[in-house]
């Protein structure tokens, strides 16, 4: 019999390889900078020529290939990286397989320019689809000089499956400014043909960088994020609520200076922003994680941009709370756009119907030094009706939804030992588990909005507040939603996960994964009040749900537990599983637009509002509220 096996010949094993590793220009590009700073540089310059396959140029100032090396360096499986395996627990390269040169070579034209700086001369190696061709001295600076001419000469059926010119230019900028934002101390160029389209500074300023990279309008409005747990730290920029995107592309993920794709990342930041933002909207962010090397693995794809983490049960809630508090603490309010209202739009109809008659406070137009306002109280003119009565069909469950303590916000205040008190007790709670949303479900009482009082009700939609410095609007509904949504997950937590039995059990068959979740995550299903009985081959009866599940069926609430875990590999609390429904009522019992509120209603909406843990945007993540800042309404009067 005539054997059918054979071993390919090299020339044959490097392109199919190389075809792993180089899958277009930008590819190419990628290998020849990590190498380069890897290598130590401080500046590199990357010079383009069309869509990358006439010319590719890769010049650095770092140490340099010594004569010996240099032929060893365009071999397969020739590193200086690592040694053994377990070197890769310690790795800090960007690079460790020696497999992009010798790749990059047997597809191109390659010459490989080198001087290291105890060296007089440098050294050349030119070689043509990955056969040596000649070595040559030459005179070049210190460093490294890599010119790929020609790629895929020798695959043409590569060539087809190149985007246009201008497409695949712009996925080598994007390699490279993601490169540059993960090394703000190296000096980056990119040249193309003769027009210098990126560069930057190299001082180490990551603020810099991305305003070099992502512009410096974007770059300004980014918030700093640093945070720390034992050997894991999170630093960077976040982009604040009103900075979103419709895409991901402006979302850039490191790890120890290695640019990365991660949909564990990915959803970890997703709910760090869960119900600040709109579902289907992605913040801007420039995220860099460091960590042990030995706690994740880039090996697990020839690109090395996937990654997989150890310990990604606990990264992930470190990760979700450190994004979390930051936007929090940033206090994310929107601002109003600068772009003139146009003349053609209705008249604001402010209503002082429901003031009071006596006195309020105005603010006068003038103000004293240093640009602090002076308060005068004055009285109202004209015919205005008397104060409706607080209604209770609006605001009757408002002792609900304060924490804690049962007390009227207006005749019993909290003292403010017990104020610190509880916010110490809500602080120490904010460690929350990964399938937890973040601690805005938790009572924190301090009250945010307390210098803010309401002016009047505009479309009987919006509550028109001030502080003196700051005119702030806010939509009556989605703050009462906010209101809403917190007391109900707050009680939600609060209840015993205990059990109703179904009339008739539910049967329920599942896939051999679907089965293997759920064995495995039976004790958590159990304690969150789900009764699983096995009834044949993958086949069992739901015999009790959670008491709160309400009129969601009880099948599909299991189903959905299946679906989080196999897609986060995480189990999700009941809270989480029951969030729309909870969303839906929060919605139900909250006032609506044009419900037309007295001064007193608003006051206590106020209130409440700022006793929330998150009282910037609704659970859906609109905002609650929108400001205008003087100097923005002295602009709009072409004061400034």
């Amino acid at each position: 019999m005539t054997p059918v096996i054979h071993i390919l010949d090299s020339h044959s094993a490097n392109q199919i390889a190389a075809g792993e590793v180089v899958e277009r220009p930008a590819s190419v590009v990628k290998e020849l900078v990590e190498n380069a700073i890897d290598a130590g540089a401080e500046r590199i310059d990357i010079t383009i020529e069309g869509n990358g396959i006439p010319l590719i140029r890769v010049r650095d100032d770092g140490c340099g290939i010594a004569i010996d090396d240099l032929p060893l360096a365009v071999i397969r499986h020739a590193t200086s990286k690592i040694h053994q395996i377990e070197d890769l627990d310690h790795l800090r390269t960007l690079g460790f397989r020696g497999e992009a040169l010798p790749s990059i070579a047997s597809v191109s034209e390659m010459e490989i320019s080198s001087r290291p700086a105890d060296e007089v001369a440098g050294l050349s190696l030119k070689l043509r689809g990955g056969e040596q061709a000649e070595f040559s001295e030459v005179g070049c600076p210190v460093g490294t000089t890599v010119t790929i001419r020609n790629l895929f000469f020798n695959t043409p059926v590569r060539l087809k499956f190149l985007k246009s010119t201008p497409t695949e230019f712009g996925l080598i900028s994007d390699t490279i400014g993601r490169i540059a934002l993960a090394h703000p101390e190296i000096a980056f160029s990119l040249t193309h043909p003769h027009q210098v389209v990126l560069q930057t500074s190299g001082r180490g300023d990551l603020r810099e960088t991305i305003g070099a990279i992502l512009g410096h309008t974007m770059a300004r409005q980014l918030i700093p994020i640093n945070a720390q747990q034992d050997d894991w730290q999170i630093e960077g920029f976040i982009s604040p609520p009103d900075l979103v995107r419709s895409s991901k592309q402006t979302q850039t993920f490191m790890i120890n200076g290695r640019i990365v794709r991660s949909p564990f990342l990915n959803r970890a930041l997703e709910e760090g922003y869960h119900t600040i933002i709109p579902n289907k909207l992605h913040p801007v962010v420039v995220f860099h994680l460091h960590i042990p090397p030995s706690e994740y693995d880039v090996n697990v794809h020839p690109t090395k941009m996937d990654v997989r983490f150890k310990h990604e049960q606990a990264l992930a809630p470190f990760i979700t709370q450190a994004v979390y508090q930051t936007l929090i603490k940033n206090k994310p309010l929107r601002s109003f756009q600068d772009k003139l209202p146009s003349t053609h739009e209705p008249k604001a109809a402010f209503s002082f119907k429901n003031s009071p008659r006596s006195v309020v406070s105005v603010v006068l137009g003038n103000s004293k030094a240093g640009g602090e306002y002076q308060e005068t109280k004055a009285p109202l003119t004209g015919s205005v009706p008397e104060i409706e009565p607080l209604r209770p069909e609006i605001f009757d469950q408002a002792k609900l939804y304060l924490p804690v303590h049962e007390i009227d916000l207006f005749q019993s205040p909290v003292s403010e030992m017990s104020q610190e008190a509880l916010v110490t007790s809500n602080l120490q709670e904010a460690s929350i588990s990964q399938n937890n949303p973040p601690c805005e479900s938790e009572p924190v009482t301090k009250d945010t909005l307390a210098h803010i009082w309401p002016l009047a009700q505009v479309f009987n939609t919006y509550i028109l507040t001030t502080d003196g410095e700051v005119l702030l609007m806010i939509d009556q509904h989605a703050a009462h939603e906010r209101i809403n949504y917190e007391r109900l997950f707050a009680q939600f937590r609060q209840a015993e996960h205990s059990s109703q039995t179904l009339l008739i059990p539910l049967s329920m068959e599942f896939t051999l994964q679907e089965e293997q979740v759920v064995l495995e995550n039976l004790w958590n299903l159990t304690e969150m009040g789900f009764i699983l009985e096995q009834f044949g081959e993958r086949t069992y009866l739901l015999r009790g749900v959670p008491v709160q599940t309400g009129t969601i069926p009880a099948d599909r609430l299991l189903r959905q537990f299946i679906e989080e875990v196999l897609q986060k590999n995480s189990s999700p609390t009941i809270e989480r599983l029951l969030e729309e429904w909870i969303y839906l009522l929060a919605c139900k019992e909250s006032i609506k637009a044009q419900d037309s509120l007295s001064l007193l209603e608003m006051e206590q909406l106020i209130a409440l509002l700022g006793r929330s843990a998150n009282p910037y945007t609704c659970p859906h993540g609109r905002p609650t509220m929108v400001k205008m800042t003087r100097q923005e309404l002295e602009k709009r009067f072409y004061r400034t």
